[in-house]
C-alpha cells in the first residue's frame, strides 16, 4: 500500500500466511490513477481557459468555503481516510450550488470549477510545505466530483429558464423542489467521485486487501451523507448568509471526530488481539506465526463460503486467539499443536479460553467461538449442537496448519488435505474442508 489505511483492521498480514488477495488486472492498477489525474488536469485546464478566476477580490463566501476545502484536505483529523475528506467535500458542493460566488451573482460553471481547482491544488501544495503526505489522486477524485456537480447546476441551460441554478433561485420553484434538484446534482457528483476514488484505490493496491470492502463502504456512506449537506447549505444561504456554512459543517466535524475516535479504539483493540495471539508461542511453547497464518487462511476460506465482511472480521479475530487457552496447560503441548492433543488437554484449553475471553476480552460472541473451536463436528450431527461457522472454519484451518507448519510444498499440502478428508463428518465440517481445498489449490 502506498499509505496506511485509517480503517480498523486486526493486524498486518504475515509473509508466512497463505492469504490470497483478489487483485484487479495489472493494467488497470497502472492506468486507473493516471486516468483520474489526467481527467482532473484536463477539466481544470479547460475551465481556466474558458473563464479564469482573475485577480479580483472574491466574495467572503468563496474565501470561507475555500478555507474549508484546504483545511479538510490538509488536516488528518478532519478526514475519515485518504479517500474521504467530508469537510472539503461539503464545502466544495456548497460552493458549486450557491449563487454567491461572484459579486455579480451567478458565475459560470467554468469559473466555479477553476476556483475549486485552485483551492484543491493549494491544499496539496500546503500539505507538501508542511511535510504532510500529498494525496493528489484522492484530491483529484474529490475535485472531479465537485466539478460534475457544478456542471449539472451551472453548465446545462435552456433558452427559457437558463441554468438549473438560475431556475432554482429564480423563484419559480418551491423550496422542496429546489432542494430535491440540488440533491440530485449532489448525487451525480458523489457517483463521479466514488468512481474516481475506486480507480485511485486500484492503483494503490488497496482493492482486494483485507477489510477493503468495509473501508470502501464506510468511505462511500460518509461521502454520500456529507455531500447531501451541500444542498442544505445552499438553500439556507439566502436566509442565514455566511453562517450557513459553519452551521452545517460544525455538526459534520463533531460527528467526524467521534467516528475517528471509534476507529482508533477499533485499531487499538485489533493491535491488542495481535499481541495476545503471540502469548501462546512465548508462554506455552507454540509456534511463531501460527496464529496469523490460521487467521489469514480462515478469512480466505470464509470468503469462499460466502461469509459477510462482518463475519469474516469475527473469523479473523477468533482465529488469532484460538490457541490462547494453551496458557492454562501445566504441561505445554508439543510445538503447541492441538491436532493430536488428548481430550483432557483440550478440555483445559477450552476452559482457559472461556475464562480469558470472559474476563479479559469482553467481546460478544468470542467466548462461544473459542470454546467451540476444539469441538468435533460430529457433535452437531449426533446431538444437534449448533457449532458456530467461525469455529468450524478455524478448527479445519488450524489442523491444516498443524500438519503443514506453514509449508506450501505440493506434497505437504496433499498429505495434509488427505488427513483432513479422513475426518470428514466426524471431526471436520465437509463443506469447510472442501472450501479449504479450493483455496489452497488456487493459492
Amino acid at each position: 500500500m502506498s499509505a496506511p489505511s485509517t480503517h480498523p483492521s486486526i493486524g498486518p498480514s504475515r509473509p508466512g500466511g497463505r492469504e490470497r488477495r483478489l487483485r484487479p488486472p495489472r493494467a488497470l492498477m497502472v492506468v486507473g490513477p493516471r486516468i483520474v489525474l489526467a481527467t482532473a488536469a484536463l477539466v481544470l485546464g479547460v475551465a481556466l481557459l474558458l473563464d479564469p478566476p482573475g485577480l479580483s477580490f472574491p466574495t467572503w463566501f468563496v474565501l470561507i468555503t475555500g478555507t474549508s476545502i484546504v483545511l479538510g484536505e490538509v488536516m488528518p483529523s478532519l478526514a475519515v481516510s485518504r479517500h474521504a475528506a467530508p469537510i472539503s467535500t461539503a464545502a466544495a458542493v456548497a460552493l458549486a450550488m450557491t449563487p454567491a460566488v461572484t459579486p455579480g451573482g451567478f458565475a459560470s460553471a467554468a469559473r466555479v470549477i477553476a476556483i475549486l481547482g485552485v483551492f484543491f491544488l493549494a491544499s496539496q501544495l500546503i500539505a507538501w510545505l508542511l511535510g504532510r503526505p500529498v494525496q493528489l489522486g484522492p484530491a483529484a477524485a474529490r475535485f472531479l466530483g465537485a466539478a460534475a456537480t457544478t456542471v449539472a447546476c451551472r453548465g446545462i441551460s435552456t433558452q427559457d429558464r437558463g441554468t438549473l441554478l438560475q431556475w432554482a433561485w429564480g423563484g419559480d420553484l418551491s423550496s422542496p423542489a429546489t432542494a430535491t434538484l440540488l440533491l440530485l446534482c449532489a448525487l451525480l457528483g458523489w457517483l463521479v467521485e466514488r468512481t474516481a476514488q475506486v480507480l485511485v484505490q486500484v492503483g494503490s493496491r488497496e482493492v482486494g486487501a483485507p477489510g477493503a470492502q468495509r473501508a470502501l463502504l464506510l468511505d462511500s456512506v460518509t461521502s454520500g451523507a456529507v455531500a447531501a449537506s451541500g444542498p442544505l447549505i445552499a438553500v439556507s444561504y439566502p436566509v442565514l448568509g455566511l453562517v450557513a456554512l459553519p452551521l452545517y459543517v460544525l455538526p459534520v466535524t463533531l460527528v467526524l471526530l467521534s467516528q475517528r475516535r471509534y476507529l482508533a479504539v477499533q485499531r487499538a483493540q485489533g493491535e491488542a488481539l495481535v499481541v495476545l495471539s503471540r502469548i501462546p508461542a512465548i508462554a506455552a511453547g507454540g509456534r511463531p506465526g501460527h496464529p496469523q497464518r490460521v487467521a489469514d487462511l480462515s478469512v480466505e476460506v470464509g470468503r469462499r463460503l460466502g461469509l459477510t465482511e462482518r463475519s469474516l472480521h469475527s473469523v479473523e479475530r477468533a482465529a488469532l486467539l484460538h490457541d490462547i487457552g494453551q496458557v492454562g496447560l501445566e504441561v505445554p503441548l508439543e510445538h503447541g499443536m492441538t491436532i493430536d492433543a488428548s481430550p483432557q488437554s483440550l478440555e483445559t484449553v477450552i476452559e482457559s479460553s472461556r475464562r480469558i475471553a470472559r474476563t479479559a476480552l469482553d467481546t460478544p460472541g468470542l467466548e462461544e467461538v473459542l470454546a467451540a473451536v476444539h469441538e468435533p463436528y460430529r457433535q452437531q450431527l449426533e446431538i444437534g449442537r449448533e457449532l458456530p461457522v467461525e469455529a468450524r472454519i478455524i478448527k479445519v484451518v488450524n489442523a491444516y496448519d498443524d500438519l503443514t507448519e506453514g509449508a506450501h510444498g505440493q506434497r505437504v499440502v496433499h498429505l495434509a488435505l488427505e488427513r483432513l478428508h479422513l475426518g470428514l463428518g466426524y471431526e471436520y465440517d465437509p463443506e469447510v474442508v472442501e472450501a479449504l481445498d479450493e483455496v489452497v489449490s488456487q493459492g
